[in-house]
């Protein structure tokens, strides 16, 4: 009895083994995990430029309220000159602290900062914008992309 059980058993493994040899297991032919095939990774993604994020802004708002034409030169120069401003204020943060990492008092400046510019930029908006699309953004701007709202 206890022979056949461990028969049984080595059966079971050698069969296991076998099934992995064809790709039903770990490897075999480049199928599965693990296959020996060397794998390329994929390359990180290029970071946003300021013109690109603030593109992407622009079309976002200009899709979701439905800007004229005006409107859309108007809220591009703010968003543009909005991603720029913090563009160069983290290249030059990004030297300063090169090898050092930021204070938590440091860090609360930056939000301070950052947050008087994206209040700064929103009153700009608000002149831009009729109140019904003031208040259609109010609504809709968590969905705006390239934000942390």
């Amino acid at each position: 009895m206890k022979i056949k059980l461990l028969l049984l058993v080595a059966a079971l493994f050698v069969s296991a083994k076998s099934m992995a040899q064809y790709g039903y297991g770990y490897g075999g032919y480049g199928r599965g995990y693990g296959s020996g095939l060397p794998q390329t990774p994929n390359p990180p993604p290029k970071p946003l430029t300021s013109d690109k994020i603030a593109e992407d802004q622009t079309k976002w708002m200009k899709k979701k309220l439905k800007l004229n034409e005006d409107q859309t030169i108007s809220v591009e120069t703010v968003n543009l000159d909005y991603c720029l401003r913090m563009s160069d204020y983290q290249d030059a943060f990004m030297k300063t602290h090169a090898n050092t990492r930021p204070t938590q008092q440091e860090l609360q400046d930056i939000r301070k900062l950052v947050d008087s510019w994206w209040t700064e930029r929103e009153a700009k908006y608000q002149k831009i914008l009729t109140p019904e699309q003031w208040a259609l953004y109010l609504e809709k701007k968590k969905s705006m992309p390239h934000t942390n709202n």
